[in-house]
């Protein structure tokens, strides 16, 4: 009953962030009072009705039981655990890990994605290949799809827009700054919000140097909302100082000079909570 009762919680979830009331998402697939049944645990959901549920909240139905249940297997940890030693740059803990991990003995499809990623990403900034195949294999890794995106897509598409802009480009930066500025857009991704809060602070600088500084302030309020949202406190000073830096660029010094006020408080406040 666990697994149904974290189904229809994840169900609801994404009700939530599409703005569905309850009426709205049941109509026509089943009555409310079963779907509160789904939510306590006391009903099963038939996996025709899960997919009517997805289908009405434009996820796919392997995305989402992915996300739901992929998350306590010991494939997933171990995986997801590569990623953060990524994320930290322990590139000799990277290559011993990677000895013990074969593609081919990874059974889910969305594992192997963050699987290639990391050994690409680690390929790439340990100089094992050029910056021309690191872009072609991330393209590759990236699906083609509209409506929800996933904790893949949006860690892909950062790494495209970076190499985009060195290119001139701009097609990948635009479908990220699209997503992280429509919460629906996005799967809620628990366990990883420091990652996106870190992406919203790359996005704003990725605009700010493209001379976007009206988007890049909306991106930097929305990463704003989404660690305050999600309690993420490590990052959260360096947006507050993209924001001051977007101030002083549209010339509003005052603005800039609060938000000043508030990195300062926050580095403080955060050393004395670590000593």
């Amino acid at each position: 009953m666990e697994i149904i009762q974290n189904i229809a919680e994840a169900i609801d979830i994404l009700r939530i962030s599409k703005g569905l009331t309850v009426n709205e998402l049941c109509l026509n697939i089943c009555d409310e009072s079963s779907y509160r049944r789904y939510k306590s645990g006391n009903r099963d959901i038939p996996i025709a009705r899960i997919k009517l549920f997805c289908d009405r909240l434009g996820i796919g139905l392997d995305d989402f039981l992915y996300n739901v249940t992929a998350k306590n297997s010991h494939e997933y940890k171990k995986i997801y655990k590569l990623f953060y030693e990524l994320q930290n740059k322990n590139y000799d803990q990277i290559r011993k890990t990677l000895q013990t991990i074969h593609i081919e003995d990874i059974a889910l499809d969305k594992n192997k994605i963050l699987y290639q990623y990391i050994v690409y990403t680690y390929e790439y900034e340990t100089k094992r290949i050029t910056t021309s195949e690191y872009f072609s294999f991330m393209n590759e890794l990236l699906p083609l799809k509209n409506g929800f995106y996933t904790f893949n897509d949006i860690v892909i598409l950062e790494k495209i827009a970076w190499i985009e802009m060195e290119q001139k480009g701009s097609k990948a930066l635009e479908k990220l700054q699209a997503i992280l500025l429509d919460p629906k857009k996005l799967y809620p991704i628990n366990n990883h919000h420091a990652v996106i809060a870190t992406i919203y602070a790359n996005t704003v600088n990725l605009l700010t140097k493209n001379g976007d500084f009206k988007t890049a302030l909306n991106i930097c309020e929305r990463g704003i909302a989404y660690s305050k949202k999600y309690n993420v406190t490590k990052n959260i000073h360096h947006l507050y100082y993209l924001k001051a830096y977007l101030f002083f660029q549209n010339d509003d010094k005052d603005a800039a000079m609060i938000n000043i006020s508030i990195v300062i408080s926050l580095v403080i406040t955060n050393k004395l909570f670590k000593e």
